[in-house]
């Protein structure tokens, strides 16, 4: 496996320090393929468009990186890079693609299915996509890319209780640990659900940042616990991209979708008592 290049040439990579911060731009990836399923379109991206998302931002003067790097040098121009779930198309198409810019990302491992089947994925023929196992886990970490907790058993955190997310998330970070040697620095909520207690479960369990979806441009004054990232369209070209990175989503579905999360809430913890036996 090819060695990623840390930085990109030339501007991209400078620093400076006097002035402020700067808002980050986080793209959430899935899958890089091509489906047979419609309904999980919306969450994977074509090769080609992938390459040529990525090829337009590194045109464009952004350092290509992951997410606890990318927090680490607030004043950078750069775009974070991130994938849920640790599908095996990582590795086979969005790695080379990574590769070919000198672009970093981070890859968010829900650890019980490390190796398995996407079985969480209820209605999806992609619940049979196979995810990575734990040695080429090993290797990508060893290679730059970082690994990141997307929970244990990919549940909805917010809405089960405090002593099972507890357990979720530890047992997470401790598989990672276990089995690749590295403490994971960053997690990524299941289906971007968080709540108070839950961020408070993941900075207790050692975790230094915490993604959900959110559709916006993270702030520097924001939490490092409630990351928001930008959903990136299958469709995005070149210009499309770029105008993302810069503005985050303007749409007014998605601003409607924030003003929704109480409701939606309510109603998932509804169905999970239920499927508990109330």
């Amino acid at each position: 496996m090819t060695t990623l290049a840390t930085a990109l040439p030339g501007a991209a990579s400078g620093v400076l320090d006097e002035a402020p911060p700067m808002p980050l731009p986080v793209l959430m990836y899935h899958s890089v393929g091509d489906s047979v399923s419609a309904d999980f379109r919306s969450w994977e991206v074509p090769p080609g468009v992938f390459a040529e998302q990525l090829g337009a931002l590194a045109a464009g003067g952004y350092h290509l990186t992951g997410l606890t790097d990318a927090l680490a040098h607030p004043h950078r121009r750069q775009v974070a890079i991130t994938f849920d779930d640790g599908f095996e198309d990582f590795v086979t198409t969005a790695l080379p693609a990574l590769q070919t810019v000198g672009a970093g990302a981070t890859l968010y491992i829900p650890t019980a299915y490390a190796g398995r089947r996407a079985t969480w994925l209820d209605g999806y023929s992609e619940r049979n996509l196979p995810l990575l196992g734990w040695a080429d886990l090993a290797d990508l970490a060893g290679e730059g890319i970082e690994l990141g907790s997307h929970g244990h058993r990919h549940l909805e955190l917010d809405v089960v209780p405090t002593a099972l997310a507890r357990y979720d998330v530890t047992a997470s970070r401790r598989m990672i640990e276990e089995k690749t040697g590295r403490s994971p620095d960053s997690f990524s909520y299941p289906f971007g659900y968080h709540c108070a207690s839950v961020r408070h479960v993941v900075a207790a369990a050692g975790f230094d940042s915490a993604c959900e979806v959110g559709y916006r441009l993270h702030q520097p004054t924001q939490s490092r616990f409630g990351i928001s990232r930008l959903v990136v369209d299958r469709a995005a070209g070149a210009a499309d991209i770029l105008r993302l990175v810069s503005l985050g989503h303007r749409d007014a579905f998605t601003s409607a979708r924030r003003g929704l999360r109480s409701g939606w809430r309510a109603y998932r913890a509804a169905r999970w008592r239920l499927g508990r036996g109330g």
